[in-house]
């Protein structure tokens, strides 16, 4: 189950939540082509979003197979599902936090093998050191920063998949735009 993610590019999410509900059931049912089109839907973002809290590529794609596989065994096991998108950004996001608390280090991205960079060396280079810059931020202000700038979701959808205020997330994802910016003017030299 491998994916390629277009960072940083917003994730584009097609149907809307009722199409997604329709999707669910029908995976209750047993029909493995609307798994099919929900997984397509959503694992670049999930993935992305796995391989940039984590920094780590092997580690994405174990948490991200596993959080397809949980969703389908849910779904066909009748457990209630409202919202597919919160559902699995809430599994992965679960998942990444509980990984790095287990392992406790925050590195840099070892592997950009399945990444699609620029050409431009500069442009690479940058991007090269965003990533970078993104591990060394606090988690909770990372994850709260991916939801908005990658994946398009609103403080609203961010403050009820993270169970926090609306005026919390916009704080998280202030501190994690300064403190991004402190990293990134060092790394940059300007």
């Amino acid at each position: 189950m491998a994916a390629t993610a277009t960072y940083p590019t917003k994730a584009q999410h097609g149907a809307s939540d009722k199409d997604d509900e329709v999707l669910v059931e029908r995976i209750r049912a047993g029909d493995h082509a609307a798994f099919a089109t929900l997984f397509q839907k959503y694992k670049t973002g999930i993935y992305r979003f796995c391989l940039l809290m984590l920094g780590e590529s092997q580690a994405a794609e174990d948490i991200y197979q596993d959080i397809f596989l949980n969703f389908y065994s849910t779904c066909r096991q009748g457990q209630p599902i409202r919202n597919a998108r919160h559902y699995l950004f809430g599994a992965a996001r679960n998942r990444c936090l509980r990984q790095l608390q287990i392992s406790r280090r925050m590195e840099p991205l070892p592997d950009f093998e399945t990444l699609e960079y620029a050409t431009d060396e500069r442009e690479a280079e940058i991007k090269v050191q965003l990533d970078e810059a993104l591990q060394r931020i606090n988690p909770v202000y990372r994850e709260a920063f991916l939801l908005f700038e990658l994946e398009d979701y609103s403080y609203e959808e961010i403050a009820a998949q993270l169970e926090v205020t609306r005026e919390v997330v916009r704080n998280r994802i202030y501190r994690a735009k300064q403190a991004l910016q402190k990293i990134l003017r060092k790394s940059l030299g300007e």
